[in-house]
């Protein structure tokens, strides 16, 4: 039997789970999807991003300690734009709309694990419509410390067995991975793209937003038909919190 193609996935996540008056406003992950012919690209694009930016041997690049500045971070996003190969699924949970009964707001697990299922579900269904045919997919999240990751587990193991039954959790190619983000490339791409969608979507102290990066790699969103609503952008909150954000394009990310 053949072996099926891979379709390797890294996530990162961008804000707090807090939902408090000094908690970030939103809450979200960045999935960063590469096929699996493309990922010495990849991993050579980020190795030049990291001796660009000066990034001390060893270390991971961090978009919040190494790519503060605007220069920096249209370089970032310029370089990564150039990659093919690769999708780009975002989910996004905006706080102020989650209910306040919902058990989000007082478990951070609870919040933490539920966006993590919405963006498992991104990935399969991504996997299985993956240009050229269905791919099964290999999945690492960055490791958030101080955080039992078997609860995520457990919580991706009840989806699994209740869950609808055209999401293709076949498609899933062995355990999920929680891992530092210093050892894999591809964890500090999504590290990068977190911090893109970050940029655009939290207003500085002015009020003003950076949506020039995440727009720079709007091409490497999951798209159905041309569409990466729902489907590449994900988003659970008011959808004209963020559709009626100033930089938004007319057409649609």
């Amino acid at each position: 039997m053949t072996a099926r193609q891979l379709v390797r996935a890294y996530i990162d996540e961008t804000g707090d789970r807090g939902t408090g008056a000094s908690a970030s406003p939103y809450f979200a992950f960045a999935a960063a999807l590469c096929a699996d012919e493309s990922e010495a690209p990849m991993r050579a694009t980020m190795s030049q991003l990291r001796r660009d930016l000066r990034c001390p041997p060893g270390k991971a690049l961090h978009w919040k300690d190494h790519v503060k500045t605007y220069s920096r971070r249209q370089h970032v996003a310029q370089t990564l734009a150039q990659l093919s190969g690769v999708q780009i699924i975002y989910v996004v949970v905006e706080k102020a709309a989650i209910p306040a009964q919902a058990g989000m707001r007082q478990n951070h697990a609870v919040f933490y694990n539920f966006a993590a299922g919405i963006t498992m579900e991104r990935m399969l269904l991504s996997a299985r419509d993956w240009p050229g045919g269905p791919r099964d997919v290999v999945v690492r999240f960055g490791h958030v410390r101080g955080f039992d990751h078997r609860t995520t587990r457990s919580y991706f193991n009840i989806k699994r067995q209740t869950g609808p039954g055209w999401l293709p959790w076949q498609r899933l190619h062995g355990d999920v991975k929680f891992e530092d983000q210093a050892k894999w490339d591809g964890l500090q791409a999504a590290d990068q793209y977190a911090g893109m969608l970050s940029a655009a979507i939290r207003p500085d102290q002015f009020g003003g937003f950076e949506a020039a990066h995440l727009l720079a790699i709007r091409h490497q969103l999951r798209r159905i038909n041309g569409v990466s609503w729902s489907y590449g952008f994900k988003y659970l909150g008011n959808d004209v919190t963020m559709t009626g954000m100033p930089w938004w394009p007319t057409g649609g990310l």
